[in-house]
């Protein structure tokens, strides 16, 4: 009787060894692919979708501040220096052009790229600009394509822009950052005229130089002076002589070729 409840516990035991034997092997195997299956989803490149279909799409800084805005023809940006907008109603006037506007990291916008045609039933016109900011300022140099029904004009200009920013310039014309166009406008009417000019090129600077193709069809160079006054014109018109002509600070041509 012994020998066989001897017996009968021998073969419990080696019923429950075997047991417990498959239950680590089941449990060694769920540990081999749990860590085969995350392994593979580390190394695993992440999915990219094939399109991102937004109207308007905001690279931002660290800290908020705009880096890089691409907008559609419906969602532009307006133009900020030191986190404070210039100008009020920018957004409106560059409504109905596609853009993509650069700001330099702390809040200023310092490029811009316009691409829009406006088409009505009197005809179209049609913008493709590219332009860079001087620091705290406005466009320095301008490549850019305008056309219309009655002709286009394409070039690159060049203008010289004041070592203060727009900001201060609005200042000293009593405005603060967000005036309107008009306000702006009216503040340099108001300007006795005989210092006006000299005035807006110390807050505002001047244009100085032009390469680039005339409405009226020439290629022309134009080069000005620090007060803004032509004093370089190269010309090649459609049809004739082309023409080099200097001239001096009343506007007088004081040299030209041919003669």
């Amino acid at each position: 009787m012994a020998n066989q409840e001897t017996s009968s516990v021998d073969i419990k035991l080696d019923a429950l060894q075997r047991k417990l034997a498959y239950q680590r092997a089941a449990i060694v195997g769920f540990f081999l692919l749990w860590l085969g299956t995350s392994a593979w989803l580390v190394q695993r490149p992440p999915s990219m979708p094939p399109v991102v279909a937004v109207e308007r799409l905001e690279i931002v800084e660290p800290d908020g501040k705009p880096a890089l805005v691409l907008a559609n023809s419906q969602r532009p940006i307006a133009a900020t220096i030191d986190g404070q907008q210039i100008m009020a109603g920018q957004e409106e006037e560059r409504r109905g052009i596609p853009s993509i506007i650069f700001f330099d990291g702390k809040g200023d916008e310092v490029a811009g790229m316009l691409f829009g045609v406006h088409e009505t039933s009197n005809g179209y016109s049609v913008t493709r600009h590219l332009s860079l900011d001087g620091y705290g300022q406005d466009q320095t140099v301008v490549l850019a394509h305008y056309q219309d029904q009655k002709g286009s004009t394409s070039g690159l200009t060049i203008s010289n822009r004041p070592q203060h920013s727009q900001l201060d310039a609005f200042r000293q014309l009593g405005l603060q950052p967000g005036a309107t166009r008009e306000q702006l406008t009216a503040a340099i009417q108001a300007i006795p005229e005989e210092q006006r000019a000299v005035r807006r090129r110390e807050l505002f600077g001047t244009t100085r130089a032009f390469f680039g193709s005339a409405r009226s069809g020439e290629a022309r160079l134009e080069l000005r002076d620090g007060q803004g006054r032509v004093r370089i014109v190269l010309e090649a018109p459609e049809t004739g002589e082309p023409s080099i002509r200097v001239l001096d600070e009343k506007g007088q041509i004081a040299f030209r070729l041919p003669e």
